[in-house]
């Protein structure tokens, strides 16, 4: 094998460590901001990021909802994209039960917000599927164990299954890494830049 070979495969094998590292590029023990971002084939997307990248990779969405951005002003739609995963019975998918919501089907909600005219930003991505996992590999189906190893025990727990990780303080508009697990294991997963970005 050639020079040239050898460090091309060099810098390849850098990009790959560096496109599967956290949002900043930085991997952190236990939750930090760099955790508020998901992993998709790969690829890392973050809140507060471009939503174009992440909508294009998922490819068409099954529902679509916009509505008039009550954040941001005249700028435009706020668009929440719905993509399933597998087959399931998807007719009561939007109503906006949790528990149901999982009975369904594997689903990835993503919820952006037009932070500049033509330009949506990623707000919120929720995740019912297995398709996709957080920035340290906790995904539908890991335990407590998994979720408390990966990023600390400095968590708000808020009751009937519901586990918070706050880049901050506990307040609704704090960024934060939100896992629904009512018996122990993850069925839900969020991330969420609230409206602080």
């Amino acid at each position: 094998m050639n020079k040239t070979v050898k460090i091309t495969l060099l810098i390849i094998s850098v990009l790959m460590i560096l496109t599967n590292s956290a949002c900043g590029m930085k991997q952190t023990e236990g939750f930090s901001s760099d955790s508020l971002c998901v992993v998709y084939n790969g690829v890392t997307y973050g809140v507060g990021q471009k939503a174009d990248k992440l909508v294009r990779a998922l490819g068409s969405p099954v529902n679509t909802i916009s509505q008039t951005s009550c954040h941001y002003g005249e700028n435009g739609d706020e668009h929440t994209y719905e993509y399933y995963f597998g087959s399931g019975s998807f007719g009561a998918v939007s109503d906006g039960d949790y528990t149901d919501f999982r009975r369904y089907a594997d689903v990835l909600r993503v919820h952006t917000v037009p932070l500049k005219p033509g330009a949506d930003y990623i707000c919120d991505i929720d995740c019912y599927t297995a398709e996709v996992s957080t920035d340290k590999g906790i995904t539908v189906g890991s335990s407590k164990d998994d979720v408390i190893k990966a990023y600390g025990d400095k968590y708000t727990d808020e009751g009937e299954g519901f586990l918070r990780y706050y880049d901050g303080e506990p307040m609704p508009d704090t960024p934060s890494l939100l896992f629904y697990m009512p018996n122990g294991k993850v069925e839900i997963f969020s991330v969420s830049a609230a409206i602080n970005f």
